[in-house]
């Protein structure tokens, strides 16, 4: 299934869930994606460093995902847009 790149949100009041089996959500994203973590940011137009597994929403997608993000994208209230390539993991605390 793809995923729109468009229309994704921050889901606020998640900075106290935990998955506790990985140890962080940004080692959740690597485990479920089997990807290596990346160094950008995946917001649409960010050059920041990715710094965590930021808990985002999409109205066109069922639940939520895990994307890395930096500190500052992951603190957008409005909708934004994450680069085309980027894996979303499932946000299923474990």
């Amino acid at each position: 299934m793809s995923l729109p790149n468009n229309g994704w949100k921050n889901k606020s009041g998640t900075a106290k869930r935990s998955c506790s089996p990985c140890g962080s959500w940004k080692d959740h994203w690597v485990s479920k994606t089997k990807q290596s973590w990346p160094t950008p940011c995946s917001a649409g137009g960010c050059v920041g460093t990715a710094s965590v597994g930021a808990h985002v929403f999409n109205s066109n997608v069922t639940g939520e995902r895990i994307v890395p993000l930096c500190y500052s994208c992951n603190g957008i209230d409005s909708e934004f847009s994450i680069k085309g390539g980027v894996h979303l993991a499932h946000a299923v605390e474990c």
